[in-house]
């Protein structure tokens, strides 16, 4: 279990790290600024994903953690130390940004995510993003035969996410990676908090209900050449 936590809380934190530190140095660049962001995010997941899958499972987000152990593929009895371990990690991370940068007297918020959009239009999206993502986890994690044929869609999601979600929510799609940046940034950001809990857990979970709909007929399906 030690190793499979540390794996854990390393992946959050370069998640956080590199993906967030993007945030702080790009933001306002316009396109280029988006994707490169975007592309730090799904790089990064892509990579801890190949090194960190076997050992661990490479979650690095609750709502992950809790969309595994509904779709029956982690135990309920150990998602609350995994939690606990990806939000130590977030919130390292952007410590980390906060030791970096404070002292240069940028005007960062560390990369948190915040919207001006309405609660409940924030929550829809960031359900639909966070669907399309553990979705994508799901597929891949079951059908996927190496560690790249995993990590390399989840990395795509991840970064193809952002480029839509990204101006409008922030693109959390993970409770941990929202609340590392918000801890360090102020009242703002940890006042939307809760729309990055609700909307990318309830994703997840919706998700997962589809895939265990999905897998349960899978055997009745009959292919063209049958």
């Amino acid at each position: 279990m030690s190793r499979r936590l540390l794996g854990e809380f390393i992946g959050t934190f370069a998640l956080v790290f590199f993906g967030c530190g993007a945030i702080i140095w790009l933001q306002g660049l316009g396109l280029a600024g988006s994707i490169a962001i975007n592309s730090a995010f799904g790089l990064t997941v892509l990579l801890m994903v190949v090194v960190w899958m076997r050992i661990s499972g490479a979650h690095f987000n609750p709502a992950v953690t809790v969309g595994l152990a509904a779709s029956k593929k982690f135990p309920w009895k150990e998602a609350p130390v995994y939690i606990a371990v990806q939000v130590l990690g977030a919130v390292a991370a952007s410590g980390l940004h906060v030791l970096l940068l404070k002292e240069r007297g940028l005007p960062v918020s560390f990369g948190s995510t915040t919207t001006s959009l309405a609660p409940w239009q924030a929550i829809f999206i960031e359900i639909g993003l966070t669907f399309i993502l553990m979705s994508v986890i799901l597929i891949a994690a079951t059908r996927g035969k190496t560690r790249l044929a995993v990590a390399v869609p989840i990395g795509l999601a991840v970064g193809l996410c952002g480029m839509f979600g990204g101006p409008l929510t922030g693109c959390s799609m993970n409770p941990a990676r929202s609340f590392g940046p918000a801890l360090w940034s102020g009242p703002a950001a940890l006042g939307q908090f809760w729309i990055y809990i609700c909307g990318p857990v309830l994703g997840a979970l919706l998700a997962a209900s589809v895939f265990l709909f999905v897998e349960s007929r899978a055997p009745q399906v009959q292919t063209v050449e049958g």
